[in-house]
């Protein structure tokens, strides 16, 4: 059986600092996903630098299918060790989940890999070898539906240091507190907001440190289609809502004049749900067949803006952005339906009408739904 990965990401950066000195990195191969968590030396803006050259090198050449001990050696031997600290200026720890369930971990320095097993949750521990001078650890194992794998930058552990917790969280207080406090049935992006929550409430909401947490849950894939906009040309308005329904997938249709296409052609009853969660978000509405149903361009680029901000905070959320949001981040496999007959108020004089606002937002999200392993493919109708 082919799994996919249900990934969540959360992360907040130390007080004080606007950027997070952890960095993300996640690559879909053909077989394969490859992610990559790197901690950068100190914090800000540096810190920023360092991570992310070192998750992007480590990353792209996995991806290009280098083997790990010379991704690693490329990386220990491109970022030198402070010579004052006489530290390195980078830790990561590099995932690699084949579509089978074949996983490999490679860790220098960060906190060790949790394995979440049924009832059970266990620290990975492997073959310790040195590379280029640092202490690297291996671990090699076959992954079943439902096992949850996450990673955590040294925030996690040290959180509470200086505050409600004198020694830090550690290693077994994360994995009590999973046990104790964490609903473990949720999916990847609630589990990763409910650790950060706990970490930022032992640390008195001034976390000392940079904290990353990321989730990994292994299933079956998931597949959706979102509809926006209309059809270029009106003729084609039933043959894409039939295309729209075809197959065994999750449904989501963005745009009010798109909703009500769907509606007219499938003789169903728009019903709009008056409730607003976010005064600046359009409510949402409800169509038969549908799972959900959203305003357009606000909407979709109020999305964009949360995934270009990196951590995603959806939980208790309820507006129309975070609820597509949620949607989109539960799917494996994403097809976007992608209307091109243009609403001239979203059009400037000088761009032709491939470059309309609604058509440049969808590219933008499928890049980002991408950077976070999603198989996406954008059809123009």
């Amino acid at each position: 059986m082919k799994f996919a990965l249900d990934t969540g990401i959360a992360g907040l950066a130390k007080k004080g600092e606007e950027l997070c000195g952890d960095v993300v990195e996640i690559k879909k191969g053909q077989n394969s996903t490859v992610v990559v968590l790197s901690d950068g030396l100190g914090s800000g803006v540096k810190a920023n630098i360092l991570a992310t050259l070192t998750s992007k090198i480590a990353a792209n050449l996995l991806a290009k299918g280098v083997s790990l001990p010379e991704v690693v050696h490329t990386i220990t031997e491109t970022l030198p060790v402070c010579q004052k600290r006489k530290i390195a200026y980078s830790t990561f720890t590099v995932i690699q989940i084949d579509e089978e369930g074949g996983f490999q971990a490679t860790q220098v320095d960060n906190p060790p890999v949790l394995l979440v097993r049924k009832s059970e949750i266990i620290p990975l521990t492997g073959k310790v070898k040195n590379i280029a001078g640092r202490n690297i650890m291996e671990t090699s194992l076959k992954l079943s539906e439902g096992d949850i794998i996450i990673l955590v930058s040294d925030g996690v552990t040290h959180a509470g240091i200086g505050a409600l917790l004198p020694l830090g969280l550690g290693i077994d207080g994360l994995i009590k507190m999973l046990h104790n406090k964490i609903n473990l049935l949720a999916n990847a992006q609630e589990i990763a907001e409910e650790i950060l929550e706990h970490c930022e409430t032992f640390s008195a909401l001034e976390p000392g440190d940079d904290i990353t947490v990321v989730v990994l849950k292994l299933r079956k894939p998931v597949r959706g289609i979102m509809l926006s906009g209309p059809p270029l040309s009106e003729k084609d308005d039933s043959l894409v809502v039939e295309e729209f329904f075809t197959g065994e997938r999750r449904r989501v249709v963005c745009g009010g004049t798109t909703a009500n296409i769907v509606a007219r052609e499938r003789k169903a009853d728009l019903v709009v749900d008056c409730f607003y969660d976010d005064p600046l978000i359009p409510p949402t509405a409800s169509l038969p067949g549908v799972d959900l149903v959203t305003e357009g361009i606000i909407t979709l680029t109020k999305v964009v803006e949360f995934l270009e901000k990196g951590a995603v905070h959806l939980k208790n959320k309820k507006d129309g952005a975070s609820r597509l949001l949620r949607w989109l981040l539960e799917c494996d496999e994403i097809e976007l339906m992608v209307g091109l007959r243009v609403n001239p108020a979203h059009m400037k004089d000088d761009l032709p009408f491939h470059l309309g606002l609604r058509a440049t937002l969808l590219q933008r999200l499928a890049g980002l739904l991408s950077e976070r392993g999603k198989r996406v493919h954008i059809k123009w109708v």
